[in-house]
Parts: C-alpha cells; structure tokens; sequence
C-alpha cells in the first residue's frame, strides 16, 4: 500500500480517515495469514497515524524519499521488502471485503498471477455493483485487480497515470494466468466530475 496524504490533483478527501479504513480492512480479513507493508512517500504523517493508531506486528511501514506522482517506487519498495509468496495491491483510499483474500487464496492454486473484476459504487442507482475488467484494456483494469507470485521479480519502471497498465503488459508475459471470481475489491474513489465520480 503506497500512501501520500498531501494533496494533489483528484487526491481523494479525508486521506488520514481512509488510510486507517483501509489498513482497518486488512485487519478484518477472515485469512489471517499476512502482512501489509505500508509504504509512505515522503509522508511522515503516514508513520504517525499507523504507529499510534495500529498495534497489529503484521502491518509494517517504510518511509521512502518522495517520488514523482504516479511514480513505481513506493510499491517497488513494497515488493522489494515482502515476505510472503503472492502480492496483492491496495491503495489507501480503497478497501478490501472481509473475504478478498480468502477468495484469493482458495482460486489461485499453481497460477503465477491471477487477475479479476472490483467492486465499485453507481451514483446512480446508489447501489455497489461488480466492475467488469479488461486486462489487456488500458485504462479498464487497475492495481486493484490483480494478485501475483513474489518470485516473479516484476517491476513498476513507468512513470504516470498509466503505469497498472504497463505493469500488467509485463505479467501477461507469464501464461500462467486466470481470472478468477468473488474478490472484495471496493473501489472508494473515481477522481474527475461527471456522474460516475464518486469519493466515498
């Protein structure tokens, strides 16, 4: 999880509130077996919330230099600093369902990667629904939306809005992949105006 608490352009509001939100969702996960690095971009804000508000030894946080917006390195040094077998992504405004993890864990069996749809909110009709991805799309799938081995030794090494996008093209170079079903990705922020932008 990289988190920035600076504003900067379509950040979402209350950044500190839905950090803990979200490291709140991780701590809630029925599959018990993880750790969540927290990686701060030159955020010393982000040490203080979780080092006075979290007491769980599995959440652990890394202070990097600030990086340029858009930047690989905080989750570079995520996965430079994991311990565990698979990776899965979260930003600090999102969260995880109380079973993404255990879906997870149950489909992924010998795959190296695994990717599948998120949860996101309709203004609309003010219901959550299932967001259909496009993997191979740019711009229809997200960081949210997949889970890959540790040993694959991927890195993010573009710059910009698009850099899930170019991060994805390097794991579809893996073969070994599905979609899977029934993950709890919640999509709490679209940034930009228009009927579909929504900062819950």
């Amino acid at each position: 999880m990289p988190s920035l608490l600076a504003d900067y352009p379509n950040a979402a509001k209350n950044r500190e509130g839905k950090l803990l939100r979200a490291v709140n969702s991780v701590l809630s996960q029925t599959f018990e077996d993880w750790e969540l690095r927290i990686v701060a971009d030159g955020c010393d804000r982000t040490i203080d919330i979780i080092r006075d508000n979290v007491g769980d030894e599995r959440v652990k946080t890394h202070l990097i230099p600030r990086s340029r917006l858009w930047s690989g390195e905080p989750r570079n040094k995520g996965l430079q600093e994991a311990q565990g077998d698979y990776i899965v992504y979260l930003d600090n405004d999102d969260i995880f369902g109380p079973d993404h993890l255990a879906n997870i864990d149950k489909q992924i069996g010998n795959y190296s990667w695994v990717w599948f749809d998120d949860i996101r909110y309709s203004v609309r009709t003010g219901q959550w629904y299932e967001n259909p991805c496009r993997i191979n799309k740019l711009g229809q799938h997200g960081t949210s939306n997949i889970c890959h081995k540790t040993n694959l030794r991927v890195k993010w090494d573009h710059d910009g809005y698009a850099h899930d996008y170019y991060f994805v093209a390097q794991l579809r170079q893996n073969s070994n992949f599905a979609k899977i079903g029934g993950a709890e990705y919640y999509v709490c922020h679209i940034p930009g105006k228009g009927a579909n932008a929504y900062d819950l």
